[in-house]
């Protein structure tokens, strides 16, 4: 199938642990599968050494913050999606292509 979104982006997220669609892509073009979120929910060191241990929903937190003081931010948009519930039995589903972590 076409990866390309018929809306301009100014970045791509290709998060091939977390997307059956995104692992096809990430394997078709030789890159690497990195997890950056820990099984507990914190962030793990390949998404960065000053988000290490910091849990996702703060981590979010951080980055718009950082983008924002360096005047990079430039807005959030809601899009609809349909994800099986996550692995921490949390109201906000993270998929996962790993058997291990669903």
């Amino acid at each position: 199938g076409d990866s390309a979104s018929p809306v301009p982006a100014g970045a791509v997220k290709v998060t091939p642990g977390h997307s059956p669609p995104d692992l096809a892509l990430a394997r078709a073009h030789g890159l690497p599968l990195l997890s950056v979120i820990g099984d507990d929910g914190t962030m793990c060191p390949p998404g960065g050494g000053w988000l290490q241990g910091v849990h996702r929903f703060m981590a979010r937190e951080k980055v718009v913050a950082a983008l924002a003081e360096r005047g990079l931010y430039r807005g959030a948009q809601d899009h609809a999606m349909t994800l099986p519930m996550c692995r921490y039995r949390c109201p906000h589903p993270v998929p996962s292509a790993s058997p291990s972590r669903n």
